[in-house]
């Protein structure tokens, strides 16, 4: 008997827990390691000038391998493909029909009771998006590079580097352009780009 997944449904918070489990827990250091790193993936991917297939991207989510890890049973590999797919899909939806209401999932650090925003992980998650079609983003064109700064500034040696000389406020400043670079970006290429289809409203196993 087919199982019917409605794709449509948005995340709740038991089930990024449980997507958040499944990736923190993927050995290959190359994976997508973490819920925030998949959003910034995901958000690339339905932002980007060309579509992007699941058996292209996928990999990429396992750290680089063809074959997805092994789980207790298929129903569980099945189970959080669902999850990945739900999530892609509601974020094109949310980009398409209500960009402003689009909320990066950044992470957070408390240090001595003063809680910091991290979005390191979200922006590296970003560009390994973007670099599935590096010459399609036109990273060699310095309107496409202003357009994205400064989601690169926080995935490089180079960029934390600069960062750290930076004093808090500023950091703050720039930490808080991305989400508006990340919807700048999508719109920018919504006209532009290979329509990108997201994922039907069922998923048929």
């Amino acid at each position: 008997m087919e199982t019917r997944i409605d794709l449509s449904i948005p995340l709740d918070d038991f089930e990024f827990d449980e997507l958040e489990t499944f990736l923190s827990s993927l050995e290959d250091d190359q994976s997508i390691m973490n819920i925030s790193e998949f959003d910034g993936f995901v958000t690339a991917l339905v932002s980007g000038p060309e579509a992007v297939s699941p058996s292209e991207w996928l990999p990429v989510v396992w750290g680089g391998r063809q074959q997805p890890p092994v789980l207790e049973s298929a129903d569980d590999l099945e189970r959080i493909s669902a999850l990945m797919m739900r999530h892609m899909n509601t974020t094109s939806v949310t980009l398409m029909d209500d960009p402003d209401a689009f909320d990066p999932w950044f992470m957070e650090n408390d240090v001595k009771g003063t809680t910091y925003l991290v979005v390191d992980d979200w922006c590296i998650g970003y560009m390994k998006g973007v670099m599935l079609r590096p010459e399609a983003w036109r990273l060699d064109d310095p309107a496409t590079m202003d357009l994205m700064s400064p989601i690169p500034l926080f995935t490089t040696g180079e960029g934390w580097d600069l960062l750290e000389q930076l004093a808090d406020r500023h950091i703050e400043y720039l930490q808080n352009q991305v989400a508006p670079a990340a919807r700048s970006l999508h719109e920018h290429w919504l006209g532009r780009r290979d329509t990108f289809h997201p994922p039907g409203g069922h998923l048929l196993h």
